[in-house]
């Protein structure tokens, strides 16, 4: 059993997946429709502090191995999750194996008591969205080659990133783009949509995000509402459409992923003036709580981009815009900078102490983070033995996919 040597851990996964069933009552579905409700505490074993901190998904340091301020952040802020980027990575893509154990042992040693397992995040669209290096590793190609050769292909690749990502210990892909290439987007898109035609991009996106999560890695479908031509990372976007274009173009490709009971959901830093004109969408209740929790009825994980990128953090401390972005209804706050997490975390505490952020909504979004995590057999994570035995499967699984990639017929 798993959950041999640490009973408090399933615990935690029952009572988060048990109150997540007051979300999801109407539709049995953690990543479609249902009614809404106001749910209790998710895990009531968790003290504020400790609710604060699963709420973040947080940039480590270290390359090849996780340094030692991270392991120590770790076991003294028990995060949701981490997002790994190029440079943590390992020379060779089996390293990997090796990098997520260390960081998911930090979480077993952790001094707070809450040993829930980690989300270990990492971009794996394809193309210029890759953060693999090194040989020993299918490459995904780009997006844009692959949605004109149909949704067989698309859920091959999703099918073959799943099986490596997961025998690596990566447990969430953060893809795909399920947006319409276009003449506005395409400056920051690129190759990495699957293309201007709808019913490509919706059945190409589709069948990649199922999959991934047959797999056994959560996808995250982004960004939503819709991206500009300019870069987030740069400046603050802003998506100059109609509602009209808006019903047309966009929200359907949200509606299709979450059809396909994609876990998960990407908010944009653009402002869209036609639904918001004064804040970004990843703070906006009218854009994350109106559209995507009320006219979509998503009931998974809503994620934000990097609480960091310009498009905020040149107006918005992360400690204000955290607040924002759960006050208007995100669950998992990506915040690449860890040695801000703290501070976050203390500000969020501070929000629900003053009664500026319910503690109801904090408890929600927990409760979401949890059901994910348990959906995904993310506890997994925390035992040596079953980790060996995937990471010792991974050559062979990538020899394997190699032949089907080969062996394919378009």
């Amino acid at each position: 059993m798993l959950f041999r040597s640490s009973p408090r851990v399933f615990r935690l996964l029952r009572n988060g997946l048990t109150c997540l069933a007051l979300l999801t009552a109407c539709s049995g579905d953690a990543g479609s429709g249902g009614a809404s409700a106001n749910p209790r505490s998710s895990a009531s074993s968790l003290d504020l502090s400790q609710k604060a901190a699963q709420v973040l998904l947080i940039g480590v340091e270290g390359s090849g191995r996780p340094s030692a301020d991270t392991l120590d952040l770790l076991a003294r802020l028990p995060v949701g999750g981490v997002v790994l980027f190029g440079f943590n990575l390992p020379p060779e893509p089996a390293g990997l194996g090796a990098y997520a154990a260390d960081l998911q042992d930090s979480v077993v040693r952790t001094r707070t008591g809450a040993g829930i397992p980690l989300i270990v995040a990492i971009d794996h669209e394809g193309g210029s969205v890759f953060r693999f290096k090194g040989e020993g590793i299918t490459r995904i190609p780009p997006p844009s080659e692959v949605g004109p050769r149909g949704a067989r292909y698309a859920a091959l690749l999703g099918h073959i990133a799943g099986a490596e990502l997961r025998a690596l210990g990566v447990n969430m892909a953060l893809a795909p783009v399920v947006e319409l290439l276009n003449d506005r987007n395409k400056g920051f898109l690129g190759s990495r949509s699957y293309g201007r035609e709808a019913a490509r991009v919706d059945a190409a996106a589709s069948a990649y995000i199922k999959g991934l999560q047959a797999e056994g890695v959560a996808a995250v479908a982004k960004h939503f509402p819709g991206n500009a031509g300019e870069d987030p990372h740069k400046v603050l976007p802003e998506l100059d459409i109609d509602k009209r274009a808006y019903e047309r173009d966009y929200l359907p490709r949200f509606a299709s992923a979450i059809k396909s009971r994609v876990s998960s959901v990407m908010l944009s830093h653009v402002v869209f003036g036609a639904l918001d004109p004064g804040k970004p969408a990843s703070l906006s209740p009218a854009i994350v709580g109106g559209e995507l929790r009320g006219r979509l009825r998503f009931r998974g994980l809503a994620i934000t981009d990097d609480l960091g990128m310009r498009a905020l953090s040149a107006t918005w401390s992360p400690e204000r815009s955290a607040v924002a972005a759960l006050a208007a209804g995100a669950d998992l706050l990506m915040l690449t900078d860890m040695r801000a997490a703290a501070r976050v975390r203390d500000a969020i505490v501070a929000a629900v102490r003053s009664g500026r952020l319910p503690a109801s909504r904090l408890d929600e979004a927990v409760a979401r983070i949890l059901e994910v995590k348990r959906r995904f057999g993310m506890e997994a994570g925390l035992d040596p033995k079953t980790r060996a035995k995937r990471l010792a499967g991974f050559p062979a699984i990538v020899q394997e996919d190699s032949k089907r990639i080969r062996a394919f017929r378009f």
